[in-house]
């Protein structure tokens, strides 16, 4: 179904199609590791930097990435990134989601959708 906004005729379904393509997500997921990545406990670099992803996913993929992640019993050293968290998504979000938001958001209007093709 398409519909039609009375100033200009947008066809607004294919801009919607564009935002939940999988490249945007990519993108998304992209941004938010750069974002989060102060809260990643860090001894080497591997769980940070060894990563890959996907629309809306990160994954990381050094075997303890799980058991670090849930935190249990665990002190984190703190000298190379002093907010190094548990479950560090969550613990990033109330500070950098907004900053997610609005790099996304320069994405669209930077004409990284190319909404006008």
């Amino acid at each position: 179904m398409k519909m039609y906004i009375a100033t200009g005729g947008m066809d607004v379904a294919r801009y919607l199609r564009k935002v939940r393509a999988a490249p945007f997500w990519t993108r998304a997921a992209r941004e938010w590791h750069r974002l989060y990545a102060p809260w990643v406990p860090m001894d080497t670099g591997a769980l940070l930097n060894n990563v890959s992803f996907a629309p809306g996913q990160v994954t990381h993929h050094v075997p303890y990435a799980r058991r670090v992640y849930g935190g249990e019993g665990m002190n984190f050293r703190r000298d190379k990134h002093p907010l190094a968290a548990p479950r560090w998504d969550l613990a990033a979000a109330k500070a950098q989601k907004p900053a997610l938001i609005r790099a996304l958001q320069a994405y669209v209007d930077g004409g990284g959708l190319e909404l006008k093709r």
